[in-house]
């Protein structure tokens, strides 16, 4: 058993001899150690782990109670593993995946964490009692694993056992919800938790602001932000670019620039994201002036370009048909030491194509591996996509054929790409087997094919 000295003494099974610390200390590689050394016999080894714990400096960690629940576990103690469960919560010691997955294999439950609800009614049955730092910790489990509903259903158990689930927990909850896009869900949460008292903070306000955006509820996002400057919560930088990329989603760019005017005049600083939303979504419309204006601010307030944002420059150059002064861009770029990146070739490509600069564009396809890069299947989209529409559905399925040689898979876009071509040449029974092999491989066809 344990010394007073805080040493391990022998134990009637004769194995249990550990150092003495000084001060009484024993570290978790020991304890796991000597439990190793003890498994045959889960009586003694669970009575050394329950004396570890009561040793003043000696900590148990997430490892050493998850090996102790795996043993017993083993020998079919969960009266046991009950134990240790709720030593880990009084000590605070962290509940991991593995540890509730040992849990749930003990009580039989399949199917992994996604089946945490209703393992959870079969713990309490076997006298595993959650506080509610487990079921946050449970909760957050769920949602890294993507179990989003499983999710909403321990916390719809918590709410009913009264226990009020953390900030935290709720703005995890709110942030995969609007993953979803479901809008419903996110405001519901919002309403739960000041019925709950909780005092909103600037970052569950900015994920409302998020997903009512991107749902083209734009005025209900802008309630959200007057109403923030109504209770005292100031939008942050993060809420304003929220808010002008959602407006520039929703095609709203003018507003965008609005609230972008407003930010400024709150002595709020943009940051490189917001300089980088603003530049993307006007050089998407075409809109060149109004990408140089915030590039020589974006210069003015400190920000230095980078590659990101000059292939923002070198599109929005593209598109409004200065190939010329796009190759000087990239010229630059190499002059001051950024290297292009594949986006950036795809970038120019696709503007030589819009123009039918098609040699130029084959020989800047050639040269990409000289500069380290491989092209992808948006690369060679671009091409099967111009041959198609030029009237060389021939070469567009070359292109096809040749970029699966090179081992790249096709993707949606590419087969739609080549279904389009093969149909412009009335050839259905080739595209009948680009059809199939796509639902074959696991993608569903759809009806877009857009590049243009």
């Amino acid at each position: 058993m344990v010394g007073l000295c805080g040493s391990v003494m022998k134990s009637s099974h004769g194995l249990m001899a550990v150092n003495g610390k000084p001060n009484g200390g024993l570290s978790s590689e020991e304890a796991i150690r000597v439990l190793k050394s003890i498994s045959s016999d889960p009586e003694e080894a669970f009575s050394f782990f329950k004396s570890v714990a009561q040793l003043p400096n000696v900590v148990h960690t997430t490892e050493t109670c998850n090996y102790m629940l795996e043993l017993l576990m083993v020998h079919r103690r969960v009266g046991d593993m009950a134990v240790v469960f709720d030593l880990m919560q009084k000590q605070i010691i962290y509940r991991n995946l593995n540890t509730y997955l040992i849990i749930f294999k003990a009580l039989h439950v399949k199917g992994g964490i996604r089946q945490a609800p209703f393992a959870l009614e079969r713990m309490r049955k076997e006298g595993f009692v959650s506080n509610g730092y487990s079921y946050n910790g449970l909760i957050h489990l769920l949602l890294q694993s993507k179990c989003c509903k499983q999710a909403l259903e321990v916390y719809r158990r918590v709410v009913s056992e009264g226990i009020k689930p953390s900030l935290k927990t709720y703005s995890a909850l709110m942030v995969a919800s609007g993953k979803r896009r479901d809008i419903e869900t996110v405001m519901g949460l919002l309403e739960e938790m000041e019925s709950l008292g909780l005092r909103l903070n600037v970052y569950n306000f900015t994920i409302c602001i998020r997903v009512l955006g991107r749902a083209g509820k734009i005025d209900e996002a802008y309630g959200h932000l007057k109403r923030m400057d109504d209770e005292g919560c100031g939008p942050d930088v993060i809420t304003y670019t929220v808010l002008i990329d959602a407006l520039c989603h929703a095609g709203k760019l003018d507003k965008a620039k609005e609230v972008f005017l407003k930010m400024k005049s709150s002595s709020h600083k943009p940051d490189r994201v917001t300089y980088i939303t603003l530049l993307d979504k006007f050089s998407d419309r075409g809109d060149l002036d109004t990408v140089r204006e915030f590039w020589s601010e974006m210069e003015a307030n400190g920000y230095v370009p980078d590659v990101v944002t000059f292939t923002i420059l070198v599109d929005a150059l593209c598109k409004a048909g200065k190939l010329d002064e796009a190759f000087g861009t990239l010229d630059n770029m190499r002059k001051i030491g950024i290297l292009p990146n594949l986006h950036t070739y795809n970038t120019l490509i696709g503007g030589l194509l819009r123009v039918d600069g098609l040699n130029e564009a084959l020989e800047l396809f050639d040269g990409m591996e000289s500069f380290g890069m491989k092209p992808t299947a948006y690369t060679y989209i671009l091409f099967i996509d111009y041959y198609g529409k030029s009237g060389e559905p021939d070469k567009a399925i070359e292109t096809f054929e040749k970029m699966k040689l090179c081992g790249i898979v096709p993707n949606i876009v590419a087969c739609n790409a080549s279904l389009y071509s093969l149909a412009e040449m009335g050839r259905l029974g080739e595209a009948k087997g680009i059809f199939y092999g796509l639902k074959k491989s696991g993608l569903a066809p759809d009806s877009n094919y857009s590049l243009r």
